[in-house]
């Protein structure tokens, strides 16, 4: 009887430690909810979507600064695009500048469908992506962190 016991009680053990798959890709990533921001001064990271188009997968993000406008413009932002759910690998980085506080920027295109598909594929089937942010304003404020990108049709 000790033996089934012992027996019962390792599966259970060798079970939940195997589970490790089933953890969410934010949790994977130390991914954090958005809004994100840094220090009191620096930009705010309110919103980071990928688009699926035809062509590719588009980089949309939303930032706001206590400053205004004037403090972002011409400063280019970053945002990387891990190769995979898990964010293991080198991410695809886009960069850009930013119109203005509270006004969606398009960082362009950051995987073609046809140069990357199975990566194309991936995104599309998800309904959010990891990513790493990297905001900065004119005064040298900076938000950096990874979250979960909302991906959209």
């Amino acid at each position: 009887m000790k033996a089934h016991g012992f027996l019962a009680m390792a599966f259970i053990v060798i079970g939940v430690s195997c589970d490790s798959g089933t953890t969410e890709p934010q949790q994977n990533c130390q991914a954090v909810s958005l809004p994100l921001s840094g220090s009191a001064a620096a930009p705010v990271v309110v919103a980071v979507s990928l688009e699926v188009q035809t062509s590719g997968i588009v980089v949309l993000a939303t930032a706001t600064d206590p400053q205004g406008t004037e403090n972002l413009l011409g400063v280019n932002q970053s945002i990387s695009v891990f190769a995979n759910a898990q964010c293991n690998g080198t991410p695809l980085v886009v960069q850009d500048d930013l119109a203005g506080s509270g006004v969606e920027e398009s960082f362009g295109t950051v995987v073609g469908s046809s140069e990357n598909p199975s990566l194309y594929n991936a995104i599309a089937a998800a309904a959010s992506w990891p990513v790493a942010v990297d905001f900065r304003d004119q005064n040298g404020n900076r938000t950096m962190g990874r979250v979960m990108a909302t991906v959209i049709d």
